[in-house]
């Protein structure tokens, strides 16, 4: 039984057969370990066993396109396209594409890009697919060297070194297809019937819709390839905090409808983002300005009538590519206040500042104010292993301790925990090496924004189970962070280094 009802199956993985032959005899192959990935973070993030997906290993052996997957097509509830050389060159892979796209709109479809690819001809009929999807979510599985101009594949099938980025990747699909999944499955269930003689609504009904109607919506904008990656490690990092990113849809083709859409999505936004790349963007048919271009000029309107607030970047570094583009970026310097020439990390803390205003003290309220506060972070499959860490921390060392992922409400809710705190714990347990490395990115970005004074410690707490990533861990020369391993059953000896790093760095301050 599928996660979404009313069909068989929740995801059509279309791929090229090529694309799936193992590297090294024996190992599997990438598309193997990909579904393999795929299906763990769904389950997760569903928490559900119920996730269904079909791979075609042999109908496109039979020859001909058949009524038999047209009707596995019209039975799933999303598609993922493998995109390859081999993908575009493959006039059955096309059709799976096109025929899904037909049954259903582009909007269930997520594009992965396995191996780089040259665009098609253009009288080509690849071409012209792949012309229909050109807005759906894309996720490239390789990098490209901007000095050399040469592609580095990422092969976690047989280089452990690719797994985290490959976890990371894998990860932010499936936050938009657990989206997806959820919203086709609430859909799908029959809907109580209305009684018009009752004027009262549910308490429940009235708290989903107040939650819904209070999240943040930030505007994303749509740009050019070369930041597709950027924006997507943005849009899973907002999604994170439970912001609502707009635009949720591809946007269309049309240049009257675009307008329409962008402008219905800037309205109900509190902040726009534009990314700009090297490249102009495409300009839709009857339209003098590119995709980018639209979106900015209409955010701008907005941002000078005082209804929305507009952020701007640019890479460190990069230039633009055509005289377009290299007059919209100076026009855009000339005339947005909020223009950032900066790295990535200063974008996001740049975006946290936007969205959360001065945090309050959430510890003001919560003991002596001589005492050390202490946010302790951990995943919630983790919960009981950190109970017996708690209670020392709590009973022994009287300490104040938080747990900003269970008791932050909000993104400045969770800033102010960490802006406030005195020292940081990070337990990693049973969560997986993506989950712990975003997270401790975050505390990082966020501890040292605005902090009117030092952490006296960060640690990181690598507990049960043993793995190979936890055993490579160590400290710096600094202890920053400090790193404790201890695989078995928790004893106060070992936050001996911890504990009194705290206490000495109370003692001096």
């Amino acid at each position: 039984m599928a996660f979404v009802p009313g069909y068989e199956y929740d995801v059509f993985l279309s791929y090229a057969h090529i694309d799936n032959e193992p590297v090294v005899k024996g190992d599997p192959g990438w598309v193997d370990f990909f579904e393999s990935l795929l299906r763990q973070r769904l389950r997760v993030r569903l928490g559900s066993a119920d996730v269904k997906i079909f791979r075609d290993p042999r109908l496109q052996l039979l020859g001909e396109f058949s009524e038999q997957i047209v009707q596995t097509l019209d039975r799933s509830a999303a598609f993922i396209g493998i995109l390859s050389p081999r993908y575009v060159d493959s006039d059955w892979c096309i059709r799976e594409i096109d025929k899904f796209c037909e049954l259903t709109g582009a909007n269930r479809i997520i594009k992965i890009v396995k191996t780089a690819y040259d665009e098609p001809a253009p009288e080509s009929k690849a071409r012209e697919i792949l012309e229909k999807v050109k807005n759906v979510l894309e996720c490239r599985f390789y990098n490209e060297d901007e000095q050399t101009g040469r592609f580095n594949d990422l092969q976690p099938e047989i280089d452990k070194a690719d797994i985290p980025t490959a976890l990371d990747k894998t990860d932010a699909i499936v936050q938009d297809l657990t989206k997806l999944l959820k919203q086709l499955r609430s859909d799908a269930r029959p809907q109580p019937a209305i009684t018009v003689t009752t004027t009262t609504t549910t308490t429940a009904t009235t708290k989903v819709a107040a939650a819904s109607e209070s999240r943040v919506k930030v505007f994303l904008a749509a740009t050019t390839r070369d930041l597709v990656k950027t924006r997507d490690e943005i849009k899973t990092e907002l999604s994170q905090y439970q912001i609502d990113v707009l635009p949720n849809t591809p946007l269309p083709d049309d240049a009257t409808e675009l307008i329409t859409e962008i402008g219905g999505d800037l309205g109900n936004a509190k902040l726009s983002i534009h990314l700009l790349g090297a490249n102009y963007g495409s300009v839709p048919e009857l339209e003098t300005r590119s995709v980018p271009r639209i979106q900015y000029d209409l955010a701008n309107e907005l941002r000078t009538a005082g209804k929305l607030t507009q952020l701007i970047w640019m890479p460190d570094g990069l230039s633009a590519a055509d005289d377009r583009q290299r007059q919209f970026v100076e026009e855009v310097r000339n005339n947005s206040a909020e223009f950032l020439r900066a790295k990535i990390e200063d974008l996001k803390s740049e975006i946290h500042k936007k969205l959360a205003p001065t945090p309050s003290n959430p510890w003001a309220d919560d003991g002596p104010d001589d005492l050390i506060n202490l946010s302790l972070f951990f995943h919630p499959d983790d919960e009981a292993s950190v109970s017996a860490l708690y209670s020392y921390l709590i009973l022994d060392e009287f300490l104040k301790v938080k747990l900003p992922l269970k008791e932050a409400d909000s993104l400045e809710s969770h800033r102010a925990f960490l802006q406030t705190s005195d020292a940081v714990l990070l337990y990693y347990g049973s969560a997986d090496q993506n989950w712990v490395v975003n997270m401790w990115r975050q505390i990082q970005r966020q501890v040292s924004a605005s902090r009117k004074k030092p952490l006296l410690a960060k640690a990181i707490y690598a507990g049960s189970p043993s793995t190979p990533e936890k055993d490579l861990l160590q400290s710096d020369e600094d202890d920053d962070p400090l790193i404790i391993k201890n695989y078995g059953r928790f004893t106060p000896q070992h936050l001996n280094r911890f504990i009194g790093k705290l206490r000495t760095a109370q003692g001096a301050s």
